[in-house]
Protein backbone atom coordinates (compact mmCIF):
# COMPACT_ATOMS: atom_id res chain seq x y z
CA UNK A 1 0.00 0.00 0.00
CA UNK A 2 1.81 3.08 -1.31
CA UNK A 3 0.61 6.20 0.52
CA UNK A 4 1.17 9.45 -1.35
CA UNK A 5 -0.85 12.69 -0.87
CA UNK A 6 -3.55 10.69 0.92
CA UNK A 7 -2.20 10.37 4.44
CA UNK A 8 -5.36 9.14 6.12
CA UNK A 9 -7.08 5.85 6.94
CA UNK A 10 -10.71 6.84 6.34
CA UNK A 11 -12.25 7.48 2.91
CA UNK A 12 -9.29 5.74 1.29
CA UNK A 13 -10.37 3.50 -1.58
CA UNK A 14 -6.95 1.91 -2.32
CA UNK A 15 -6.50 1.01 1.36
CA UNK A 16 -10.06 -0.27 1.57
CA UNK A 17 -9.51 -2.42 -1.53
CA UNK A 18 -6.11 -3.66 -0.36
CA UNK A 19 -7.43 -4.69 3.07
CA UNK A 20 -10.28 -6.57 1.42
CA UNK A 21 -8.11 -8.32 -1.16
CA UNK A 22 -5.06 -9.22 0.94
CA UNK A 23 -4.13 -11.40 3.87
CA UNK A 24 -1.45 -8.86 4.85
CA UNK A 25 -0.24 -5.44 3.74
CA UNK A 26 2.96 -3.44 3.67
CA UNK A 27 2.00 0.25 4.11
CA UNK A 28 4.73 2.48 2.67
CA UNK A 29 5.52 6.18 2.41
CA UNK A 30 8.49 7.45 0.41
CA UNK A 31 10.07 10.88 0.76
CA UNK A 32 11.24 11.60 -2.78
CA UNK A 33 14.35 13.86 -2.74
CA UNK A 34 13.14 15.40 -6.01
CA UNK A 35 10.25 16.98 -4.09
CA UNK A 36 12.70 18.99 -1.99
CA UNK A 37 15.69 21.20 -2.68
CA UNK A 38 15.61 24.14 -5.06
CA UNK A 39 13.65 24.55 -8.29
CA UNK A 40 15.39 25.86 -11.45
CA UNK A 41 14.14 29.34 -10.51
CA UNK A 42 15.78 29.13 -7.09
CA UNK A 43 12.72 28.56 -4.90
CA UNK A 44 12.18 25.71 -2.44
CA UNK A 45 10.23 22.92 -4.10
CA UNK A 46 8.70 22.26 -0.69
CA UNK A 47 8.87 24.99 1.93
CA UNK A 48 9.60 24.31 5.61
CA UNK A 49 6.03 24.89 6.77
CA UNK A 50 4.57 22.54 4.18
CA UNK A 51 7.31 19.99 4.87
CA UNK A 52 6.63 20.24 8.60
CA UNK A 53 2.95 19.55 8.00
CA UNK A 54 3.92 16.56 5.84
CA UNK A 55 6.16 15.14 8.57
CA UNK A 56 3.39 15.54 11.14
CA UNK A 57 0.89 13.85 8.79
CA UNK A 58 3.19 10.89 8.19
CA UNK A 59 3.72 10.52 11.94
CA UNK A 60 -0.04 10.64 12.53
CA UNK A 61 -0.60 8.00 9.83
CA UNK A 62 1.99 5.75 11.47
CA UNK A 63 0.28 6.13 14.85
CA UNK A 64 -3.08 5.27 13.29
CA UNK A 65 -1.69 2.14 11.64
CA UNK A 66 0.08 1.02 14.81
CA UNK A 67 -3.15 1.46 16.77
CA UNK A 68 -4.72 -1.03 14.34
CA UNK A 69 -1.96 -3.61 14.62
CA UNK A 70 0.05 -2.46 11.62
CA UNK A 71 2.90 -0.08 10.91
CA UNK A 72 4.22 2.27 8.25
CA UNK A 73 7.48 1.70 6.41
CA UNK A 74 9.18 5.05 5.76
CA UNK A 75 12.00 5.53 3.29
CA UNK A 76 13.86 8.40 1.64
CA UNK A 77 14.55 7.74 -2.03
CA UNK A 78 13.06 7.55 -5.48
CA UNK A 79 9.75 5.64 -5.48
CA UNK A 80 10.61 3.79 -8.70
CA UNK A 81 13.58 2.30 -6.85
CA UNK A 82 12.19 1.95 -3.32
CA UNK A 83 8.73 0.54 -4.11
CA UNK A 84 9.98 -2.43 -6.23
CA UNK A 85 12.62 -3.27 -3.62
CA UNK A 86 10.08 -3.31 -0.80
CA UNK A 87 7.53 -5.20 -2.87
CA UNK A 88 10.14 -7.84 -3.68
CA UNK A 89 11.26 -8.13 -0.05
CA UNK A 90 7.67 -8.49 1.16
CA UNK A 91 6.68 -10.97 -1.54
CA UNK A 92 3.91 -8.63 -2.66
CA UNK A 93 1.51 -9.61 -5.43
CA UNK A 94 0.17 -6.11 -6.08
CA UNK A 95 0.79 -2.44 -5.32
CA UNK A 96 -2.22 -0.26 -4.42
CA UNK A 97 -2.10 3.53 -4.63
CA UNK A 98 -4.04 6.67 -5.49
CA UNK A 99 -3.36 8.08 -8.94
CA UNK A 100 -2.39 11.74 -9.13
CA UNK A 101 -2.89 14.39 -11.81
CA UNK A 102 0.12 16.72 -11.83
CA UNK A 103 3.05 16.20 -14.17
CA UNK A 104 5.75 15.09 -11.73
CA UNK A 105 3.43 12.72 -9.83
CA UNK A 106 2.20 11.14 -13.07
CA UNK A 107 5.77 10.63 -14.25
CA UNK A 108 6.57 8.96 -10.94
CA UNK A 109 3.58 6.64 -11.39
CA UNK A 110 4.76 5.59 -14.84
CA UNK A 111 8.27 4.85 -13.56
CA UNK A 112 6.95 2.88 -10.58
CA UNK A 113 4.58 0.90 -12.80
CA UNK A 114 7.36 -0.09 -15.21
CA UNK A 115 9.74 -1.04 -12.42
CA UNK A 116 7.17 -3.01 -10.43
CA UNK A 117 5.75 -4.83 -13.45
CA UNK A 118 9.24 -6.04 -14.29
CA UNK A 119 9.04 -7.92 -10.99
CA UNK A 120 5.79 -9.55 -12.12
CA UNK A 121 3.79 -7.48 -9.65
CA UNK A 122 0.50 -5.84 -10.56
CA UNK A 123 -0.06 -2.10 -9.99
CA UNK A 124 -3.53 -0.79 -9.16
CA UNK A 125 -4.17 2.96 -9.19
CA UNK A 126 -7.42 4.43 -7.88
CA UNK A 127 -9.06 7.78 -8.51
CA UNK A 128 -9.54 10.01 -5.48
CA UNK A 129 -8.80 13.60 -6.44
CA UNK A 130 -12.28 15.03 -6.94
CA UNK A 131 -15.59 15.27 -5.09
CA UNK A 132 -17.39 13.34 -7.84
CA UNK A 133 -15.73 10.12 -8.96
CA UNK A 134 -14.72 10.00 -12.62
CA UNK A 135 -16.67 6.78 -13.14
CA UNK A 136 -19.86 8.43 -11.85
CA UNK A 137 -19.89 11.44 -14.19
CA UNK A 138 -22.86 11.55 -16.60
CA UNK A 139 -20.57 12.48 -19.52
CA UNK A 140 -17.21 11.51 -20.99
CA UNK A 141 -14.20 13.57 -19.94
CA UNK A 142 -13.79 14.92 -23.47
CA UNK A 143 -17.37 16.20 -23.22
CA UNK A 144 -16.71 18.08 -19.96
CA UNK A 145 -18.69 21.38 -19.90
CA UNK A 146 -16.38 24.33 -20.50
CA UNK A 147 -17.76 26.42 -17.63
CA UNK A 148 -18.85 25.85 -14.04
CA UNK A 149 -22.49 26.64 -14.71
CA UNK A 150 -22.67 23.95 -17.36
CA UNK A 151 -20.87 21.47 -15.13
CA UNK A 152 -23.17 22.19 -12.18
CA UNK A 153 -26.22 21.66 -14.38
CA UNK A 154 -24.81 18.41 -15.77
CA UNK A 155 -24.14 16.90 -12.32
CA UNK A 156 -27.36 18.10 -10.74
CA UNK A 157 -28.80 15.22 -8.74
CA UNK A 158 -25.57 13.22 -8.92
CA UNK A 159 -24.73 11.64 -5.56
CA UNK A 160 -21.29 11.89 -3.99
CA UNK A 161 -19.92 8.50 -3.01
CA UNK A 162 -20.22 7.63 0.67
CA UNK A 163 -17.18 8.10 2.87
CA UNK A 164 -15.35 4.84 3.54
CA UNK A 165 -14.70 4.04 7.18
CA UNK A 166 -11.16 3.50 8.40
CA UNK A 167 -10.35 -0.21 8.76
CA UNK A 168 -10.62 -1.53 12.29
CA UNK A 169 -7.56 -3.72 11.79
CA UNK A 170 -4.60 -3.61 9.41
CA UNK A 171 -2.68 -6.87 9.20
CA UNK A 172 0.86 -6.14 8.05
CA UNK A 173 3.60 -8.27 6.61
CA UNK A 174 5.85 -9.35 9.52
CA UNK A 175 8.71 -6.85 9.51
CA UNK A 176 10.97 -8.21 12.21
CA UNK A 177 14.27 -9.42 10.74
CA UNK A 178 12.93 -8.69 7.23
CA UNK A 179 12.06 -5.01 6.96
CA UNK A 180 12.75 -2.16 9.32
CA UNK A 181 9.95 0.44 9.55
CA UNK A 182 12.51 3.23 9.30
CA UNK A 183 12.66 6.62 10.93
CA UNK A 184 10.72 9.67 9.79
CA UNK A 185 13.32 12.19 8.59
CA UNK A 186 13.79 15.63 10.10
CA UNK A 187 13.55 18.91 8.21
CA UNK A 188 17.34 19.13 8.26
CA UNK A 189 17.64 15.67 6.72
CA UNK A 190 15.36 16.84 3.93
CA UNK A 191 17.64 19.81 3.36
CA UNK A 192 15.40 22.41 4.99
CA UNK A 193 15.89 24.90 7.79
CA UNK A 194 13.26 24.87 10.52
CA UNK A 195 11.10 28.03 10.43
CA UNK A 196 11.11 30.34 13.46
CA UNK A 197 8.79 29.25 16.24
CA UNK A 198 5.47 31.04 16.21
CA UNK A 199 6.14 32.23 19.77
CA UNK A 200 9.08 34.25 18.49
CA UNK A 201 7.02 36.17 15.97
CA UNK A 202 3.71 36.40 17.79
CA UNK A 203 2.44 39.76 19.03
CA UNK A 204 1.03 40.42 22.46
CA UNK A 205 -2.56 41.56 22.83
CA UNK A 206 -1.33 44.99 23.97
CA UNK A 207 0.76 45.49 20.84
CA UNK A 208 -2.11 44.34 18.62
CA UNK A 209 -4.44 46.78 20.42
CA UNK A 210 -2.00 49.65 19.86
CA UNK A 211 -1.61 48.79 16.18
CA UNK A 212 -5.38 48.72 15.70
CA UNK A 213 -5.71 52.02 17.58
CA UNK A 214 -3.04 53.71 15.44
CA UNK A 215 -4.67 52.37 12.28
CA UNK A 216 -8.09 53.69 13.30
CA UNK A 217 -6.68 57.13 14.18
CA UNK A 218 -4.92 57.21 10.82
CA UNK A 219 -8.11 56.34 8.97
CA UNK A 220 -10.17 58.94 10.89
CA UNK A 221 -7.61 61.63 10.19
CA UNK A 222 -7.94 61.00 6.47
CA UNK A 223 -11.73 61.30 6.45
Amino acid sequence: MWFRADLRLHDHEPLHAAVGASSSLLPVFVFDPRDFGKSPSGFDRTGPYRAGFLLDSVADLRRGLRARGGDLVVRVGRPEVVIPELARAAGAEAVFAHGEVSRDECRAEEKVSKAVEKEGIEVKYFWGSTLYHLDDLPFRLEDMPSNYGGFREAVKGLDVRKVLDAPEEVKCVPMKNVLEPGEIPTLAELGLTAPPAMAHVSLSRDIIFLLVLVFNISVISQI
